[in-house]
């Protein structure tokens, strides 16, 4: 009897280990991140399962974040040569007029670029970034700490953002800038990669 009801429990406690372990790739939609290694969860399930609406998940909203990160996240992708295909763009919401800006995007609104604009020029420029990295990549993929960024002081003085190195096999690979949003949930200010593309080992 003893025995039967130990079985549950370890299974239990081995889960939370399992689930960290970064080979996990969610089959369904995580939900919003109520910590910020809460993020890397929604990250997977994005890059490899391309389940595009997620992005806003994860995505600010206040104009003061959006307008300048997005500029930022597809600067650094065309830097990187990452570029969106047209069923990707589709899918992403984004049409012929925003899609052929995006690398040249402005810090803030103009009359021909709204917030929400901005908002979806920002979900795109999450998953063009993710797209370096293959399937298996983010299957290995892990958090190697949480640090605080003083920089993010700059979207307010109350403005809470913490730093999450991902990585594997040792390697620093990339940094998600995490900003507390108002509802209490944790989105993504800005990712850079700390490597380049082709200075990681990828299957």
């Amino acid at each position: 009897m003893r025995r039967s009801m130990l079985l549950p429990l370890s299974a239990l406690v081995m889960a939370p280990v399992f689930i960290g372990c970064g080979s996990n790739i969610p089959t369904t939609p995580p939900p919003a991140a109520k910590e910020p290694y809460d993020i890397l969860q929604n990250l997977r399930y994005l890059a490899v399962r391309k389940d595009f609406p997620q992005a806003a998940l994860i995505a600010p909203i206040t104009p003061d974040v959006v307008f300048p990160s997005a500029m930022q996240l597809h600067k650094a992708a065309k830097q990187m040569g990452l570029t969106l295909t047209p069923e990707e763009l589709k899918g992403l919401g984004i049409d012929d007029k925003l899609a052929a800006r995006l690398d040249d995007l402005p810090g803030s609104g103009t009359d021909d670029y709204t917030i929400k604009d901005a908002r979806l020029a920002f979900n795109a420029g999450i998953y063009r970034l993710l797209k370096g990295l293959t399937p298996k990549s983010w299957e290995k993929i892990d958090s190697m700490g949480i640090t605080d960024n003083q920089a993010g002081r700059q979207f307010g003085s109350q403005a809470t953002v913490k730093d999450m190195t991902l990585g594997f096999g040792g390697q620093k690979i990339m940094t998600i800038s995490c900003l507390k949003k108002p509802d209490g949930t944790w989105g993504i200010s800005f990712i850079r990669y700390e490597v380049g593309l082709q200075g990681i080992k990828q299957d």
